[in-house]
């Protein structure tokens, strides 16, 4: 009896004693702030004002703040119902300077996102676990990159207000040199051909590796090789392929790396039977047989069944089926190498367009882009349609960037939005000032060219110049609207003089007045055609060159001054971008002829193509050529100053301007009937400079003739040239510059290796 009264007083007093630390909180007591608000260490604490305080509250609350990272000291204590928290808080972050450091392995904006992301930037309380977590980031980050030597040193410094400075000393060393690189295991790829797949390698020869610096090492560069190599294999049909094992062997000095890669090639699949399955709609097999770009019996290239699935997709989407699902189910046979391929189609339901919204056009109206857009709000989606539309839109040349983004409806699984966004970029000038060319000498001009005049997508060109070559006034208006169907109208007036031996051709004089008008339809959404008629009068005075030339000196006594000149054009332009094409075409066929109701009957017949090709690794391949033709009618000879000439920028670079050809007495150039130029380059971005997607390089080779006579033509002035060149879209328009040399010429011909020109672009 008395072991139990001894019990039930144990449990009473514990229990009162627990009632006695028990207590509510009237109000918290925060001491020792500096950098950190009192809200912010409210915010952390597990209890607030009401809560009751007992034994195992102070250590909740001690654990909770010294989770944040805050403080390196604690002290928690209650009295007369006044909680009251003590701290001392870690330094915050003064400064965080890298010494040394330098932005080709992490560049600066990488660099200061990292430290934001790891709070240490400035103002932030410092954590030297995070601290050595970045350093630790940055090793690997350079490690990755070759450089295995990286050291860095870490410097730290509290003040007397508790500010905490940051030195890091990074020591970057030398990059790792690749010493050696072979892959073993392959059969169906040379060992060379399977090496050119990877960005790195044992070094070019010394001058090159100058600027690939391809022996480098890299192991992002080794990884994007390595599935490179992978996709190469599995668009070969070795679904099997598989690396065994890539060895590096560091030296010692961690100065230079070997690389060995053991591959696996497995089996060749090809293509067993294919099937095609679900919602065919009225679509024959046939007819989806024909989209296919594999078949039975072919090696099964995944590349080629990705193609295959796009085209069947495309089909159903140009229908309205913006969402069907067209799935390869693949079925293989490890024993015989055969793949059975089931297409599945799955079309959900017609989409349509709800609503069509356009942003950033803060020049160009609304208007200007959505008649480029073959699909009105309420229409039935189309794929190619939108596809299409997108390119017509950049090829106004009013917007540097063009995106368009797709969202469904809310609670409707038949509509959708189109999102436009674009770019605005500069599309005209206003001019005025001194400049010197080399073809007309020195200049004073004044004048406003506009391509999209007041965002209404017209076109506005007015002019005054002077220059020992050419004196001109001029007022120029387009509309491509003109009506609703895409009919256009243009017109313009001029006067002109003309200096002929300013300019390297004839000895002759021209002053110039007239005008013209214009109008024209399109055939289909790429092809045009269009008319225009020109009326002007000139005045004509020959120099002492003409006095040996009897056709010139004719033309000169005749006292010939009127002429009206019709002209037809068809034109067809498929390209994908109005400045830096990559795909497409752009081809012409115009027909001038000067009537027999003035003075002056000629003809005139041009004709220019101009093809993009992606060849692949972000290069372009164009091909460019035009041809002239042009005779009197009659009893009348060509005009000489309506003569073709050829050389300079816009034809056979590296030969002067309006140079090449037959030439008079003193070495002037006579000009010719008929014109023929042709080119090839290769043309790529400029990715080792920062912000470069308005700048492009080329290599190209040219090639022209320009002959005097049809009558007798004879080829020996065809002329041909190799070099380089760079394009530059500035705010005043296309900037130029190429170095030429000439691969076929003779030894009278007038040569230029150098040449800047501005309103030209690739």
């Amino acid at each position: 009896m008395k072991k139990i009264l001894i019990k039930i007083s144990l449990v009473l007093g514990l229990a009162l004693s627990s009632m006695a630390q028990s207590a509510p909180i009237k109000s918290i007591e925060i001491l020792g702030l500096n950098a950190i608000s009192r809200g912010t260490v409210l915010s952390y604490l597990p209890v607030e004002v009401g809560d009751d305080y007992n034994n195992k509250t102070s250590v909740q609350i001690i654990r909770a703040l010294y989770k944040t990272h805050f403080f390196k000291d604690i002290e928690v204590s209650q009295a007369d119902q006044v909680l009251k928290i003590k701290l001392q808080e870690n330094p915050h972050i003064k400064y965080v300077e890298l010494l040394n450091y330098s932005d080709k392995v992490i560049d600066e904006e990488a660099m200061n996102q990292v430290l934001k992301s790891m709070d240490l930037s400035q103002g932030k309380i410092f954590n030297k676990r995070q601290l050595d977590k970045l350093i630790s980031q940055i090793e690997a980050s350079y490690i990755s990159k070759g450089y295995y030597g990286i050291k860095i040193t870490k410097t730290i410094e509290i003040d007397d207000q508790n500010r905490v400075g940051i030195e890091l000393d990074i020591n970057e060393g030398e990059v790792a040199r690749i010493s050696g690189m072979k892959i073993s295991g392959s059969e169906v790829h040379d060992e060379d051909d399977l090496l050119d797949l990877f960005e790195i390698g044992e070094a070019d020869f010394f001058l090159l590796n100058y600027f690939t610096e391809k022996d480098h090492y890299s192991k992002v560069a080794l990884d994007a090789g390595v599935e490179a190599m992978k996709s190469l294999y599995i668009n070969s049909g070795y679904l099997d392929f598989k690396i065994n094992k890539i060895a590096t062997d560091l030296s010692k000095d961690k100065q230079n790396i070997s690389i060995d890669i053991q591959v696996n090639e497995g089996s060749e699949y090809k293509v067993g039977d294919i099937k095609f399955s679900g919602d065919l709609l009225n679509q024959s097999i046939d007819d989806l047989n024909d989209l296919l770009t594999i078949a039975k019996g072919d090696v099964f290239k995944r590349k080629k069944v990705i193609e295959s699935i796009q085209a069947v997709t495309d089909l159903f989407a140009d229908q309205g089926y913006a969402f069907a699902k067209v799935d390869p189910i693949t079925k293989e046979n490890t024993k015989t190498h055969i793949i059975d391929l089931d297409i599945n189609i799955d079309l959900n339901k017609k989409v349509y367009i709800n609503r069509i919204t356009i942003v950033g056009n803060t020049r160009t109206q609304d208007e200007v882009i959505r008649r480029e857009i073959g699909i009105a709000e309420g229409g039935l989606y189309s794929n190619t349609e939108l596809d299409d539309s997108i390119k017509k839109i950049k090829r106004l040349g009013f917007f540097s960037d063009v995106q368009m983004e797709v969202t469904k409806l809310k609670g409707f699984d038949d509509k959708i939005d189109l999102h436009f966004s674009v770019e605005e970029t500069k599309t005209g000038t206003f001019s005025i000032g001194l400049s010197h060319s080399n073809s007309s000498g020195a200049a004073f001009n004044m004048g406003i060219k506009e391509n999209n005049f007041l965002g209404t997508g017209n076109t506005l060109n007015a002019a005054l110049s002077n220059s020992e070559a050419v004196q001109e006034m001029s007022f120029y208006f387009s509309d491509p609207y003109f009506t609703k169907d895409k009919h256009s109208i243009s017109y313009g007036v001029f006067t002109k003089s003309i200096d002929g031996a300013s300019l390297d051709v004839s000895s002759y004089k021209i002053d110039e007045a007239g005008l013209s008008l214009g109008y024209g339809i399109p055939l289909t959404e790429d092809t045009r055609i269009s008319a225009d008629i020109r009326i002007s009068s000139r005045d004509i005075t020959c120099g002492a060159t003409f006095a040996d030339a009897d056709h010139e000196a004719t033309q000169c006594a005749s006292g010939d001054k009127t002429e009206v000149k019709t002209n037809v054009r068809w034109s067809n332009n498929t390209l994908d971008n109005f400045n830096y094409p990559t795909e497409g075409g752009k081809n012409s066929l115009s027909f001038d002829l000067a009537l027999p109701i003035a003075d002056f009957r000629y003809y005139k017949l041009d004709a220019s193509h101009k093809s993009y090709r992606p060849i692949g690794n972000d290069l372009t391949w164009k091909v460019n050529g035009s041809l002239g033709l042009a005779q009197g009618y009659g009893g009348k000879d060509l005009p000489f100053f309506k003569r073709y000439y050829g050389g300079g920028s816009s034809s056979v670079r590296g030969f002067d301007f309006n140079s090449l050809g037959a030439t008079y007495t003193d070495g002037k150039a006579k000009g010719g009937e008929l014109s023929l130029l042709a080119g090839t380059s290769i043309i790529s971005p400029m990715k080792f400079i920062n912000d470069s997607k308005n700048m492009r390089m080329s290599a190209f080779i040219d090639a022209g003739s320009v002959e005097e006579k049809v009558a007798n033509i004879s080829f020996n002035q065809v002329r041909m040239s190799t070099g380089v060149a760079f394009s530059w879209l500035t705010p005043i328009g296309p900037l130029g510059i190429y170095a030429a040399t000439p691969l076929i010429k003779k030894s009278t011909d007038k040569t230029k290796t150098i040449e800047f020109t501005l309103g030209t672009s690739f």
